[in-house]
């Protein structure tokens, strides 16, 4: 599986969450936020940033992290080594190597016993004990599913992902085994489709676990836009629900290591690298905005960021809303 950039939440998942109003941006080493129209509404005065969530933003500043509200003024002091986004009503953050949940106004709701913690969804949020094993917490702070297993995945469509050693499968909310631990490596679910991977390939699983696209690509990513992003002989394509090339594999990676360099479908588009410059195709593999970034993330609400001497973001056109490269005017 790939990585993400700064507005996409990694790991396994069932949907793309829409981004706020305001958009993270960086000059000179420092982040603000900036509107849809790329006028800067919040001074770059923060070591760095999260998208706003809910209302609110995880920022530093001198090292510890707050939360700000969309007229930049801080809600929650700068307090915490590390912060992630609110999520129904919660924000995970971490005090002193464990990590808890706050609301809006910075209260401790869960207190800081967790060795990682990841964003509530559907009521749960999974969390490692310090047994190293992972469970789900509910929003009171209950552990309704004991942590039992290896490692954990956000819930999404009321099903998870979950390693039991070294194998994964996927459970509903209850924490019953929806799929049983059969599979190497599993990326989620999404429209009751999952994309898993046995031995060295990858396919397509139904909600009930039975294969309908037969386990062949060297790498895989979820449906969207009724394309699947698919890896084959070390090039990228998009498939069909039938499991048949509608773009044949031509795309290649990006020279940067875990750079996001591919993506998936969203709004009729879809970010592929070619000739290691980055653009956007459409659903017919032809570029609609033409190869000239150096990494990019997929289009949200007619936005998406792109990247070359530093990120910016364009509109589903192609113009700039703000710079991708150091020597272009602000």
């Amino acid at each position: 599986m790939m990585t993400a950039i700064l507005l996409i939440a990694a790991g396994p998942s069932s949907a793309q969450k829409s981004p706020e109003r305001l958009l993270p941006v960086e000059r000179e080493g420092h982040w603000g936020f900036i509107d849809t129209a790329g006028h800067l509404v919040i001074p770059t005065n923060f070591g760095f940033v999260w998208g706003f969530s809910e209302g609110l933003a995880p920022v530093w500043k001198d090292g510890q992290a707050g939360y700000i509200d969309e007229s930049g003024n801080f809600v929650v002091p700068p307090q915490f080594h590390y912060a992630r986004g609110f999520s129904e009503g919660l924000a995970a953050v971490e005090i002193n190597g464990k990590w808890g949940y706050i609301n809006p106004h910075g209260t401790l709701v869960i207190p800081p016993r967790y060795k990682e913690a990841r964003q509530f969804s559907e009521g749960l949020a999974a969390v490692q004990a310090d047994t190293g094993l992972w469970g789900f917490v509910d929003t009171n702070g209950i552990e309704t599913i004991k942590p039992r297993f290896t490692l954990a995945w956000s819930f999404g469509e009321h099903s998870a992902v979950v390693y039991h050693g070294d194998k994964c499968g996927f459970i509903d909310t209850n924490g019953t085994v929806a799929v049983p631990f059969r599979f190497n490596e599993c990326a989620g679910m999404k429209d009751g489709i999952g994309v898993v991977r046995v031995k060295k390939l990858w396919g397509f699983i139904s909600a009930s676990g039975n294969f309908f696209i037969t386990p062949r690509f060297e790498d895989a990513e979820l449906f969207f836009d009724g394309l699947a992003l698919v890896r084959q002989n070390s090039k990228w394509g998009f498939i069909g629900m039938d499991g048949q090339f509608v773009i044949s594999p031509q795309f290649a990676e990006g020279a940067e290591r875990g750079a996001p360099t591919i993506t998936h479908f969203s709004e009729g588009l879809a970010g592929v690298t070619k000739d290691g410059k980055f653009g956007y195709v459409d659903k017919t593999g032809a570029f609609v905005i033409a190869p000239q970034f150096r990494k990019g993330g997929p289009f949200q609400n007619g936005i998406a960021q792109v990247c070359n001497s530093r990120c910016g973001f364009i509109d589903i056109h192609g113009a700039r809303i703000w710079p991708t490269d150091v020597s272009q005017p602000q």
